[in-house]
This record gives C-alpha cells, sequence and structure tokens, in this order.
C-alpha cells in the first residue's frame, strides 16, 4: 500500500473515531436531560406532590380569607399587598395541580381570580384593590 492510502485511511479512522466519540458525549447529554425532565415530571405528578399543592392551597385560600377580612377592616396598602402576593400564591399552587378536580368553592375562586398561575389582571382584588 502506499503512503498516501495509509495516512487517508489513518486519517479517515480518527475521524470516523471522534465522530463516535463526540456523537456519544453529545448523545449522553441529550438523553441525561431528557432523564431529569422526565423524573421532574413523574415528581410533579406523583400522588404525594398533589396532595402536598391541594393541601397548601386549602391552607392558602384559608389565610387570603383571614387577610381579606382584615383588608376589610382596614385598607391599608400593605395589608392589600399581603392578599396579592398570597393570591399569586394560591394560583401558583392551583396551576401545578392535575388529576382529580379541586373542590367546587376552590375551583370557582381560582377560575375567577387566576391566569396561568398568577392573579388574574381582572380580578377584583387586583383590579380594584379592595
Amino acid at each position: 500500500m502506499s503512503t498516501l492510502k495509509v495516512v487517508a485511511a489513518w486519517v479517515g479512522g480518527t475521524i470516523v473515531v471522534a465522530g463516535v466519540c463526540f456523537g456519544g458525549y453529545e448523545g449522553y447529554w441529550v438523553l441525561a436531560g431528557h432523564n431529569a425532565d422526565h423524573a421532574s415530571h413523574v415528581i410533579r405528578q406523583s400522588y404525594g406532590n398533589q396532595q402536598t399543592l391541594r393541601d397548601r392551597l386549602t391552607a392558602d385560600l384559608s389565610t387570603f380569607t383571614n387577610v381579606n377580612v382584615q383588608v376589610q377592616k382596614n385598607p391599608s396598602p400593605a395589608l392589600k399587598a399581603q392578599r396579592l402576593a398570597i393570591l399569586n400564591m394560591v394560583c401558583n399552587d392551583a396551576e401545578g395541580i392535575t388529576g382529580d378536580p379541586l373542590p367546587s368553592d376552590q375551583a370557582q375562586f381560582v377560575s375567577v381570580n387566576c391566569l396561568l398561575g398568577q392573579a388574574n389582571p381582572s380580578s377584583l382584588y387586583v383590579q380594584t384593590g379592595n
């Protein structure tokens, strides 16, 4: 075999090996990312996580109601800001709940006051600050 053919075969083999190594490296990270996304999805959908979100939603709605009563008695900007922050927590929790529907009173509150995990700009509590 001529020297040129040997060099060409060696260069070609090196390129193939480098391509396999690079492809394997990139493939590893693609699969690792996919597995992490899948594991995160499974955790978010797990019974324990869903129950935690539902419990937290119930507690936050109770806190919201209590702060709302305080706002009615003393409509200070600080209390209104606290109520809005709690409303955003309620909306965020509700956005993550899947599976069984919320109880009707909670579902109605969320549908009126939340939009995509945040307080709905058209909510009475956002619009008027009452």
